[in-house]
């Protein structure tokens, strides 16, 4: 059995050395101002605040008595720990009605303050000081539930299925931790099909903390089932909605948010987009030592709710309708809807497949379109391939060398220089077990139900390899097929803004420099024409969009 998570599953599970920051104790003065936005209960022993699962729930303070925090897991309940007078539950997704990540119960008699979701938003927005204290112990609390060893959540799947790989990539990247449990390489797991009713071929299967068995469920199903997808957002409308939750989009809901707009913040994935998939990104302004993609978004996540914007995921938006000038409709997956009176586009885009016979038969069971702690464990000490000559795929290289035995980086041109950070390229040169190959591209996939081995053209020489694992970074192909026929593209597909849709541009205005060629419609990040493909300036556009946002709202009311 393995846990998705990775890393230290007891530093902050039990405190260590930052307990104080988990779990604050809080003075005299502090009370007082939590008591100015709830209102005091008393609860006798044994009676529950909350259960594990549960949406909307309040956060409580205590002032006096003692309560418990315990979390299901396949090995029975386990006590995350008891606190007293001083002391508040919760955590990140506390902010925007998401399932409680653990069980709370009195042990005995108590007085709390209890701050409903509404209030508690109010005061993280108007209290800096004291909301510092607060959102820090929510993340560190968050990330103690991802690294701990405890997860509720049970998968049951095979290294070679894709379906399985996906939907674990789907519960990592959203920080849901999981016992995995391997059909091949796990003796207890035949036992655990039996007892849930299930058989090999039903995986993945996952079985959640209250016992619910859902047999090769969509991301979707399994989100709704573990209270990690918003409510239903059918018929709602918001001021803006942004879809595409990559650091463009996140960085344009946190900024509308903050500035009083209802903002809806949508992707079909997780947060951060492509970037949430990088081990780490060291050329980004502020973090010296580096930060992980994964890590970047979830900072931004937490920004996004503790303004009160509504982050829906999984949720696809399927078609733009620009029909109404005075409210757009974007149709959602499982037939739902929403209005808003602007849209920001940042959807990014993906790596392009190279035309290669039964690709798409090996992804998943070989081939890959990211590098993280769950790729790297599947290539433990065996040889890898990295193709693509840009920052992700130099950032891959580096990382998935620390797992493998030797790294191959094959690119068509001459070198990196022209498409690679030169620290990057520094670092593939100074290390070991790296090799680059120069006008080298895969030509052949071979293999029944897995990879099993690839044929190369090597500076004109085909040459059989026998690699198992793939990594592919190829180009960029813009998410841009849900837009329809809604906003201008160029030749390539991705989406034409400012200056650029001169031709297309119809009002009595000139567009704003990252408005498309529909007014009220906006683009950021990796999808906009001409856009530079980095982590900060997809930030930038993002924040930029909402200036322009604005003065388009002020004019049409």
């Amino acid at each position: 059995m393995s846990n998705d998570s990775s890393g230290n599953p007891h530093e902050l599970s039990s405190g260590g050395s930052r307990y104080h920051q988990v779990y604050p104790k809080l003075d005299e003065s502090q009370l007082a101002i939590l008591e100015r936005y709830g209102e005091r209960r008393k609860l006798k022993a044994g009676d529950i605040f909350y259960s594990e699962g549960d949406r909307h729930i309040s956060m409580f303070v205590i002032l006096s008595g003692t309560i418990e925090a315990t979390r299901a897991s396949v090995l029975g309940p386990h006590v995350l720990g008891r606190f007293g007078a001083g002391t508040f539950t919760g955590e990140v997704g506390t902010l925007d009605g998401r399932a409680a990540a653990a069980t709370t119960r009195a042990v005995s008699n108590c007085e709390v303050i209890v701050i409903d979701e509404e209030s508690l938003r109010a005061l993280v927005i108007t209290e800096a000081e004291l909301s510092e204290t607060i959102m820090r112990a929510y993340i560190l609390r968050r990330v103690a539930f991802i690294q701990g060893e405890h997860a509720g959540l049970i998968v049951i799947g095979s290294t070679a299925s894709a379906p399985t790989l996906r939907l674990r990539h789907f519960l990592s990247r959203n920080g849901q931790p999981a016992a995995y449990f391997d059909v091949v390489e796990h003796a207890e797991t035949k036992e655990l099909l039996m007892r849930y009713g299930a058989t090999a071929a039903d995986i993945p299967v996952v079985v959640t903390l209250q016992g619910t068995v859902l047999r090769q469920p969509s991301n979707r199903a399994v989100a709704d089932a573990i209270g990690l997808s918003p409510d239903r957002l059918n018929g709602l409308r918001f001021d803006l909605v942004v879809v595409g939750a990559g650091p463009a989009g996140l960085a344009a809901a946190v900024y509308a948010a903050s500035e009083g707009l209802k903002v809806a913040v949508l992707d079909a994935k997780a947060p951060g987009g492509q970037a949430g998939t990088s081990s780490k990104i060291e050329n980004y302004f502020g973090f010296p030592t580096g930060i992980s993609g994964q890590a970047l978004a979830g900072r931004g996540l937490s920004q996004c709710r503790k303004f009160g914007a509504e982050v829906g995921v999984p949720i696809e938006a399927l078609k733009l309708d620009c029909a109404d000038a005075q409210s757009f409709h974007i149709g959602l997956d499982h037939d739902e809807g929403v209005y808003a009176r602007a849209v920001v586009i940042a959807t990014g885009a993906r790596y392009r497949k190279p035309a290669l016979p039964r690709l798409e038969h090996f992804e998943g069971r070989g081939i890959y379109y990211s590098a993280t702690f769950m790729e790297g464990a599947f290539c433990n000490n065996e040889e890898l391939i990295v193709v693509g000559g840009g920052n992700s795929a130099g950032q891959a290289a580096v990382f998935l060398a620390r797992f493998a035995r030797h790294v191959h980086v094959a690119i068509r041109g001459d070198g990196l220089s022209a498409s690679m950070s030169d620290y990057l390229i520094r670092r593939i040169s100074a290390t070991a077990n790296i090799t680059l190959h120069t006008r080298t591209q895969i030509v052949e996939l071979c293999g029944e139900s897995k990879l099993e081995a690839i044929r190369w053209d090597r500076q004109g020489q085909i040459e059989l390899k026998p690699i198992q694992h793939v990594f592919l970074f190829l180009g960029a192909q813009p998410n841009t097929r849900w837009l329809g026929d809604c906003v201008a593209l160029d030749k390539d597909g991705f989406v034409l803004t400012g200056a650029d849709t001169s031709d297309k541009w119809e009002a009595d205005r000139p567009p704003h420099d990252l408005e498309t060629s529909r007014p009220g419609v906006f683009s950021a990040g990796d999808v906009r024409s001409g856009s530079v493909k980095r982590v900060a300036a997809a930030v930038g556009e993002g924040a930029a969009a909402i200036q322009a946002v604005h003065q388009f709202l002020a004019r049409s009311e």
